[in-house]
């Protein structure tokens, strides 16, 4: 027996076109195997004759009204993939007041308004998931709440930027920033702000999951990009290191550390060996030890999917007449830290010579190893260190992954080899 589930979407870019093509692709299958059929009866645009790069299902409604969705009493649930941060909220909260389920790939207003829109969605007894909002080809949010469910998740540490990760892959070969960033938007990757604060946003959720800790934007103090160029990634690469955009947040006794930055990974750990626009989560637990999940990051395909995945879950719950919210761990209040305040190894890039390194380093007591020409190790930079060195000597500095000193903070004594799973 099939049961129709009547669906409603806000949004036909990218990722709601992927969704559409994904969803006509797979219908017969999800009726075969689940007994579902997922009717998409209404998708919400902007304009309604802006040229479209998929075809609707027949019996699909083309609306320019957010209402004529969120407010049709036949839909029962809602897919928003339109972006935004304040409409997109008030059309999710008007379908939850109206107990439709909502499934949604909004990084950036589940980051900042999830717990509210979670307490709402409990409140009315609805679903709301959302397991694209981060690392769309990685269900790393359904892993967390299932898999560690009687684990201590004492780390994660991710590559949860595609577009970024593409970049970097690419600038290591010698391509610039902007070359770079060109290609990726050719391919179709780049976002159309290409510095926003997107793999912040995504670990303050990630915090949640694995910490049950709120984060904010100016307790990550998230850095970009933007100020390296090729010849930085390309040094680093030809001498042991990939640079990579690193969000991660470990626990250490009462504090959490967060970081979101370019870091030099060396090349026998495994997420240096993760290019393009794959992401990759690395979770360090107590009783498994560091498992690594990878997958695309960037692309609708990947995201597309995700949604879908929920959507299934979500129609089943329909089905059953069973709700649940995939909430985050129970709210704990932790010290909060960035990575950049505590004394750690840096890789310092640039036309200086060693001379005047081994100067400052006598002078502000800190030691320097010099690697090749105008590449440095320099351990032990706290940041007032790192401060006066770069007032002073034109180096590029950048952290290099696993060297925090934690000689002021409770010892973790976590060390396993990692499982991957891909």
């Amino acid at each position: 027996m099939t049961t129709t589930i009547e669906v409603g979407m806000l949004g036909l870019g990218t990722v709601g076109s992927g969704v559409v093509e994904r969803l006509t692709r797979s219908a017969a299958k999800i009726e075969q195997t689940q007994g579902i059929r997922l009717h998409l009866a209404a998708v919400a645009v902007n304009h309604l004759n802006a040229p479209r790069t998929v075809q609707l299902p027949i019996g699909t409604r083309l609306t320019d009204s957010l209402t004529n969705v969120v407010c049709d009493r036949k839909i029962q649930l809602v897919i928003e993939v339109m972006g935004t941060v304040a409409i997109a909220k008030k059309a999710i909260v008007a379908a939850l007041n109206q107990g439709k389920a909502v499934v949604t790939a909004n990084k950036d207003l589940i980051a900042t308004a999830g717990p509210e829109l979670a307490a709402l969605a409990k409140k009315q007894g609805c679903d709301l998931f959302y397991e694209a909002s981060v690392a769309g080809g990685i269900p790393i949010l359904r892993t967390l709440t299932d898999s560690y469910v009687t684990d201590n998740v004492q780390a994660v540490s991710g590559i949860i930027n595609g577009t970024a990760n593409y970049m970097l892959s690419a600038m290591a070969t010698g391509q610039s920033y902007e070359q770079a960033l060109a290609t990726a938007q050719a391919a179709g990757y780049a976002e159309a702000d290409p510095t926003n604060d997107d793999a912040a946003y995504k670990l303050m959720i990630l915090s949640r999951f694995a910490f049950g800790q709120e984060l904010s934007l100016p307790q990550i103090a998230p850095t970009g990009i933007t100020h390296l160029s090729a010849s930085v990634c390309r040094l680093a690469a030809e001498n042991g290191w990939q640079i990579k955009l690193l969000a991660q947040i470990q626990r250490h006794g009462s504090g959490l550390y967060c970081r979101v930055a370019p870091v030099a990974v060396p090349v026998d750990q495994p997420l240096s060996q993760i290019n393009g626009v794959q992401n990759a989560v690395a979770v360090q637990s107590e009783a498994i030890g560091t498992s690594l999940y990878t997958g695309p990051g960037a692309g609708s395909t990947a995201t597309a999917n995700s949604v879908l995945n929920d959507v299934l879950v979500a129609a089943k719950h329909l089905i059953n007449g069973y709700r649940m919210i995939r909430n985050q761990k129970r709210s704990v209040s932790l010290t909060v830290t960035r990575f950049d305040q505590l004394p750690q190894t840096y890789l310092g890039i640039g036309p200086v010579a060693p001379e005047a390194v081994k100067y400052y380093a006598n002078e502000a007591d800190f030691s320097v190893k010099t690697i090749a020409d105008d590449c440095y190790q320099i351990t032990g930079l706290s940041a007032v260190k790192r401060k006066k060195l770069r007032a002073n000597l034109p180096l590029t500095l950048i952290p290099i992954a696993g060297t925090t000193d934690w000689k002021q903070v409770t010892e973790n004594s976590i060390t396993s080899p990692i499982n991957v799973a891909i």
